[in-house]
């Protein structure tokens, strides 16, 4: 079995974002169960990171508010390491972070900006795999957090907000479970793909919510001998 930690940035993430997060996380370990793939997301807690880390940056679309993406890989990679060296031949040499901000860094020197859908990384054989969840989110679904989070919206306003998260946030969830193993199958060595399938990245969110929740068949045996022969690898 391959088990890849998970965790997420909390910060400025609603109790309802949260409750749609761990849903997604329990429906892809579902999901990889009855495909009978030797995968399983393992959670192992939530990051919390001080406020002073957050920058803003100056890009073609106006200001972004962010966490440096160096950041995230160096705090999740600390943390894989902290858990593999809590136990000791654990089979997991892969963690996947999730955070409500933009994925996007910049090159200090040149100012470069350059943004992430989701993003991986190799450290002295441990892999870092970022996806961020603001892709997902409609526009309705912001406002009504927004609302939600206002201490002065009166009830009329509030009861509207929770009719639109109702709504919104299943399609939400759907889309993260996605996104979600879009980027296991980076990991394991899967490329994008044309087919329907969650390997072929869409363009807009009607794109994505269209597409097939789940790996085409040739994915999906690319995927199984790729763990075939990972397994063998470490025999």
């Amino acid at each position: 079995m391959e088990y890849i930690g998970f965790t997420y940035v909390s910060n400025f993430v609603s109790e309802r974002v949260e409750e749609a997060l761990f849903e997604a996380y329990n429906d892809v370990n579902r999901l990889l169960e009855e495909w009978r793939l030797p995968i399983r997301l393992v959670y192992l807690d939530k990051l919390i990171l001080e406020p002073g880390y957050l920058i803003t940056l100056e890009t073609p679309e106006g200001k972004v508010r962010l966490f440096p993406l160096d950041v995230l890989v160096d705090f999740m990679d600390y943390r894989l390491k902290v858990e593999l060296e809590k136990n000791d031949g654990l089979n997991m040499n892969k963690i996947f972070g999730i955070t409500s901000f933009p994925l996007a860094s910049r090159d200090k020197y040149f100012g470069f900006y350059e943004k992430f859908l989701g993003f991986q990384t190799e450290r002295l054989g441990r892999r870092v795999m970022l996806l961020s969840m603001r892709p997902f989110e409609s526009d309705s679904m912001r406002m009504a957090l927004k609302i939600l989070d206002n201490p002065l919206a009166d009830d009329d306003l509030r009861s509207l907000a929770e009719r639109v998260l109702s709504r919104e946030l299943p399609a939400f969830k759907t889309r993260l479970i996605k996104g979600m193993l879009h980027e296991i199958g980076h990991s394991f060595g899967l490329e994008h793909c044309p087919n329907d399938c969650v390997m072929n990245p869409p363009q807009t969110l009607e794109e994505w919510d269209s597409r097939f929740l789940g790996y085409c068949d040739s994915c999906r045996r690319k995927l199984e001998r790729n763990l075939l022969a990972d397994t063998k690898g470490k025999d």
